[in-house]
C-alpha cells in the first residue's frame, strides 16, 4: 500500500513520532468537489488539517502502548459527492521495523490493511 510521510504537517497538531497516511485516506481530503470549496470556504488542505485534528483527539484517549484501533473521521465538510458517507473509518496501525521506512504510526481505511503483513514487516 502506497503512503505518505505526513510527520511534519503532523506535529502541529500534538503527533510526536512518525505518521504515514496513505493515499486513499490522502485523496479522501484533498479530492472536494469545487462548490463545496466555494460554498463552505474550506479547501482540500483545511480539510487534510481537520482530519489530523480530529486523529489527535481521538487517539489521544487512548493508553501508550496500543498497537491498534479503529476511528471515525467524518469528512467536514462532505465531498460533494452525494453517494458517499458524512463518516469515514480509519484504522491507526503502529507499523515496527519497516525496513524501508523504520518505525511509525500508519493511518489507512479500515478496508485497506491486511494486519498480518505489517506485523511481519
Amino acid at each position: 500500500m502506497k503512503s505518505y510521510d505526513m510527520s511534519f504537517l503532523a506535529r502541529d497538531h500534538g503527533f510526536a513520532g512518525k505518521i504515514r497516511l496513505s493515499e486513499r485516506v490522502m485523496n479522501d481530503c484533498m479530492f472536494v468537489a469545487e462548490h463545496v470549496v466555494s460554498e463552505r470556504g474550506v479547501t482540500p488542505i483545511e480539510r487534510f488539517h481537520l482530519l489530523l485534528q480530529s486523529l489527535a483527539g481521538q487517539l489521544s484517549g487512548y493508553p501508550a502502548g496500543t498497537q491498534a484501533v479503529r476511528l471515525t473521521h467524518h469528512r467536514i465538510p462532505p465531498s460533494g459527492n452525494p453517494h458517499q458517507p458524512l463518516a469515514l473509518e480509519l484504522e491507526a496501525l503502529v507499523v515496527q521495523g519497516d525496513r524501508q521506512h523504520g518505525d511509525y504510526l500508519l493511518v489507512a481505511r479500515h478496508d485497506e490493511l491486511n494486519h498480518a503483513q505489517h506485523f511481519a514487516a
